[in-house]
């Protein structure tokens, strides 16, 4: 199984909380290759996937941010139509219940790669497999 690891960051909804923890980031070195905001009236949860997992999570902490980690699965599939409602339909098929996806960019203009979390990443990642799903390890999304 080739479980990622997410970084989620709860921010104030106020102006420059978000730029502080990006700030926080370049300052680091830190690379993000996947992104997500869910905002409410007061706070926001900021879920990353960055180049450097450990180094981003220690920063963050070190900064009084509220940081939690979650292991989640990436896939890459093809960039054309129909795709995401392909591996929909394998996951449902087998009884996999998914909480949230979010997209970001792949290696190549032929493919998109999304993070899918989901009720149960060993149950879903074999199911992926099965599917013939491409499924991205952390060393893969570091290196896009």
């Amino acid at each position: 199984m080739a479980n990622v690891r997410q970084i989620s960051v709860f921010v104030d909804n106020k102006p420059n909380r978000l730029a502080g923890v990006m700030q926080l980031l370049k300052e680091s070195g830190i690379n993000l290759r996947a992104l997500s905001l869910a905002d409410t009236k007061d706070f926001g949860i900021l879920r990353i996937i960055v180049n450097d997992t450990d180094k981003a999570v220690r920063i963050l902490k070190e900064a009084a941010y509220a940081v939690t980690v979650t292991e989640i699965l990436a896939i890459s599939i093809p960039d054309s139509p129909g795709q995401l409602s392909r591996v929909l339909d394998i996951l449902g098929a087998d009884g996999v219940n998914l909480e949230y996806l979010y997209a970001f960019i792949g290696k190549s203009d032929r493919s998109v790669s999304f993070v899918i979390r989901v009720d149960d990443n060993i149950h879903a990642a074999d199911t992926l497999t099965r599917g013939g799903i491409i499924q991205l390890t952390e060393n893969d999304i570091a290196e896009m």
